[in-house]
């Protein structure tokens, strides 16, 4: 895991989100996943930690990721549940993008409003 700082950008080796700095100030930076909010450099940096924090499938101390997810959280003013939502349905989004094969996907298909139901042998 590790974080790429530069002036106008932060990413990650782990996710594909994203935080920039606006056009117009370099004191106001946008998360990729909270894009409707006007951030600090520093929260956008915690933003960017806590998304990789998340996205680790093997965290050596699960507790400690957890405990430190939160702690991202409250800097950024919500809760660690509302960021997990939001992650999650970036992926969904993601996953959807690319023709639908992620997981979930027959089941959601199955469920839209006006798809057919699921052909039975």
């Amino acid at each position: 895991m590790a974080l790429t700082i530069t002036p106008w950008s932060i990413s990650s080796d782990l996710t594909p989100e994203i935080a920039v700095c606006a056009i117009d100030s370099t004191d106001v930076w946008i998360l990729s996943w909270l894009s409707e909010r006007e951030l600090t450099r520093d929260q956008a940096i915690s933003g960017m930690a806590l998304d990789e924090i998340l996205s680790d499938p093997e965290p050596a101390d699960s507790e400690q990721a957890l405990a430190m997810a939160a702690v991202h959280a409250a800097e950024l003013g919500i809760s660690l549940r509302e960021v997990v939502v939001r992650l999650s349905v970036r992926v969904a989004q993601r996953d959807l993008h690319r023709g639908g094969h992620g997981p979930g996907y027959a089941h959601f298909r199955s469920h839209r409003r006006g798809a057919s139901a699921p052909v039975r042998p």
